[in-house]
């Protein structure tokens, strides 16, 4: 558990005075069909808490992958899961509770409902969007905590691009090229890049700690050091992603096409704190594949002055194989557990401008989930079956009417969803028994005030149906799961200033009310007396609230900052719970990020801190990190109007701890590169 120095905060509070940045930004090449919400047809945006992330800010800090750039937005806090991916939790709400929308497509896996946010290059970003709490009721289900819209590029008139190289320590690398054509209307904007390591180097705070092991075979001891500093074990990571869209675009009509193949293996780091070895499972393993490929179709049609249609189409595959092994030295191969997912569908939007005080927008979304789950067991062969299919069929329709009165702006929303299972293992679903609906309303306001901002608030009631994972226990039955239901309410304040140390502040509140929440629970198995079956049932509840401030600061001509502040009393409200909290939920939250442009010398700098109190790391073991305290530093520097050199300091002060349960943190590391424009 971290214990930080008052001094060490001191030294961080100094070194963010003497820091400077400024930067321009630029829309076009932002795909705006990729926004689910159309800014100029609904005055959704003023009524809920949201962030956006821009690609100037991205490249400024660094990041690398979606995962890289959400850490630092107010209210989001990205951990690592035992599956070595990057997941985030929205005030409170794990990842699978909030709605990724990449261009306005849902961006998940079937079977658990969230996919790796680090398999998402940052090239191809132009904004992110998040919406968290009362969010338009257009997006569809399953977005309680929020939701995160990743937009893409698209290409711009003439020829540019550029070309990036990057290496660090321990075999650290990054490779990537972009392309942007446009004539005529016609555009294209093509993305790849690569990232690799041979391993990850650990904090030189990091102390070894015995993990309990449970083997099938009693070969290994009960307890046993699984990491012992250093290099991290079994770290070593490939990821190579493809991007492309083309299109054409002219007054009244919009057409474009995007496919994409995000591709990875990596070594599985042991958990330092539990691994298991079972005869077709074991937590010593690789991901050997880990791999998204997708097409999508966006178009739109200005029909006339008052009508605007938009609709989007997709197909996206999602594959994933899991190697287990019978120890940490992997001597013997156990088994291979692979998945085969698909997600189709589409969505129909009409914007109308009914009069001029007078908006609505209409939709309808319909998405087909297929999960088809394979194993082969080498040693227990009779572990091993083929794929079994199962499907999920989901339809949304919504409305949305914007009104103004003045300085008043109100947003009225209802929507219904019907989630279906219409496959189970192999078997048509049984009649009676193959789905649930909701119907969802959202009622918000917003109120311009003379020289004092802007007032909001809302309360909406969010759908989050059960995914696959949720739907069966380790018998293969399937249970009848109701949607999880959460009433949400945002009250806020956001002004902009004229005042140099302030230039704008925004001030959320929000409160969630989570009922029927889907929870693991225990019960007999009748196949095996003396086990216990793990089952999952709608039989929890929670409450979330908190507040969010968020301020930007031009200090000077060169010099800005940000810093934000979440605080988030996450509590578990389940009779018979096993604790009162939930895990990588941080109490408190500070973000700051201080931008210093030099222009003698034609040098970016910039310094990121972020400091969390109070996280749950392991509710059975009852173990927190109190404290956690990272400083990044970054540092480019041009040297042609085309050519520029950067370095990138990570987590300077080597603390160690903990990113999710037996997950410690990446110690000090450093990226030198270069980049060209064209």
């Amino acid at each position: 558990m971290i214990k930080t120095k008052n001094t060490k905060i001191a030294v961080i509070i100094s070194s963010l005075l003497a820091c400077q940045y400024a930067v321009a930004s630029d829309k076009n090449d932002v795909f705006s069909l990729g926004e689910i919400v159309v800014s100029e047809e609904t005055g959704v945006r003023d009524i809920a808490i949201n962030n956006t992330m821009t690609a100037e800010q991205i490249e400024l800090i660094g990041a690398k992958t979606v995962a890289d750039a959400l850490d630092y937005l107010p209210g989001v806090h990205v951990a690592q899961s035992s599956k070595g991916e990057k997941f985030l939790t929205i005030q409170g709400f794990e990842q699978d509770k909030v709605l990724i929308l990449l261009d306005g497509v849902p961006y998940y896996e079937t079977n658990y409902g969230q996919l790796d946010l680090n398999q998402i290059p940052a090239n191809i970003i132009a904004k992110i969007d998040v919406v968290k709490g009362a969010s338009s009721v257009l997006y569809g289900p399953n977005g309680m905590g929020g939701v995160v819209n990743i937009i893409t590029k698209k290409g711009q008139e003439g020829v540019s691009g550029d070309l990036q190289a990057s290496f660090g320590q321990m075999g650290q690398n990054y490779q990537s090229g972009t392309l942007s054509l446009g004539k005529n209307g016609f555009s294209l904007f093509a993305s790849v890049d690569h990232r690799g390591r041979d391993a990850m180097r650990m904090s030189n705070d990091f102390e070894p700690v015995l993990s309990d092991v449970r083997d099938r075979y009693g070969d290994l001891p009960k307890q046993m050091i699984v990491e012992d500093g250093g290099k991290r074990e079994n770290s070593a990571y490939e990821s190579t992603n493809i991007w492309v869209r083309g299109g054409y675009a002219n007054e009244n009509t919009e057409l474009f096409a995007s496919v994409f193949s995000l591709d990875s293996d990596r070594e599985l780091p042991y958990n330092t704190r539990n691994n298991k070895v079972f005869s077709d499972f074991s937590s010593f393993a690789d991901i050997s594949e880990y791999k998204d490929t997708g097409m999508d179709l966006s178009g739109l049609h200005r029909v006339n002055d008052w009508l605007t249609v938009r609709a989007l189409g997709y197909y996206h595959m999602h594959n994933d194989s899991y190697d287990s092994y019978s120890n940490p030295e992997k001597e013997v191969k156990l088994a291979t557990s692979s998945f085969s997912d698909y997600t189709a569908g589409g969505a129909l939007f009409t914007d109308m401008a009914l009069a001029d005080w007078n908006s609505l927008s209409l939709s309808v979304n319909f998405k087909n989930d297929v999960h088809k789950k394979k194993n082969v067991a080498y040693v227990d062969p009779e572990r091993s079956h083929d794929y079994e299919r199962s499907q999920l069929d989901t339809i949304s329709l919504a409305a949305e009417d914007t009104m103004t009165f003045g300085a008043l702006n109100v947003v009225a929303g209802i929507a219904w969803h019907k989630q279906t299972v219409v496959e189970d293992r192999d078997n048509d679903a049984a009649s009676g028994q193959d789905g649930s609906d909701t119907l969802d309303p959202m009622l918000g306001m917003s109120y311009t005030l003379d020289n004092a901002g802007l007032v909001y608030g809302s309360i909406a009631q969010k759908t989050r149906f059960a995914t696959f994972t949720e739907m069966y226990d380790d018998t293969g039955a399937r249970h009848d799961i109701k949607p999880e239901r959460n009433t949400s309410y945002t009250l806020g304040w956001k002004n902009d200033f004229s005042h140099q140390i302030l230039n704008s502040i925004d001030i959320g509140l929000f409160y969630h009310d989570v009922s029927d929440k889907i929870v693991s629970t225990y019960m007999p198995d009748p196949t095996d007396p003396g086990w216990d079956l793990e089952v999952y049932q709608n039989v929890g509840s929670s409450e979330f609230y908190g507040i969010e401030i968020s301020t930007q600061s031009q200090l000077s001509e060169n010099i800005s900052l940000s810093l934000d502040y979440t605080y988030t009393h996450a509590r578990n409200t389940t009779e018979d719970r096993d604790s009162d909290y939930f895990r990588d939920i941080p109490k408190d939250t500070v973000t700051a990020i201080v931008n210093w442009y030099q222009p003698w010398l034609d040098i970016d700098s910039n310094l990121r801190v972020r400091y969390r109190t109070d996280i749950l790391i392991d509710e059975r073991s009852d173990e927190w990190e109190s404290e956690t305290l990272t400083v990044d530093m970054g540092i480019n520097k041009s040297i042609t109007p085309q050519l520029s050199a950067y370095v990138n300091l990570n987590n300077l002060l080597d603390e160690s701890h903990y990113e999710g349960y037996g997950q410690p943190n990446e110690g000090r590391s450093y990226e030198v590169g270069v980049k060209y424009r064209f």
